[in-house]
């Protein structure tokens, strides 16, 4: 779906979520609502690799 514009409420969700993700870094940024809800969706996905990402790497090898 890239560059097809959807109806008016999917742009509204779309710029909302790039928002709210562009928004990361900010400790205390101003945001509405759908806005932070998709910062948190973001910053929740973020931790959750990271936690992976260090259970993969602490996983030994297995022996044959």
């Amino acid at each position: 779906m890239g560059g097809l514009s959807g109806t008016k409420s999917d742009d509204f969700i779309n710029a909302a979520k790039a928002r709210g993700e562009a928004a990361i870094q900010d400790n205390q940024p101003k945001l509405t609502k759908l806005e932070k809800a998709f910062r948190h969706a973001a910053l929740r996905r973020r931790a959750q690799d990271a936690r992976r990402a260090t259970d993969d790497h602490r996983a030994k090898p297995k022996a044959h």
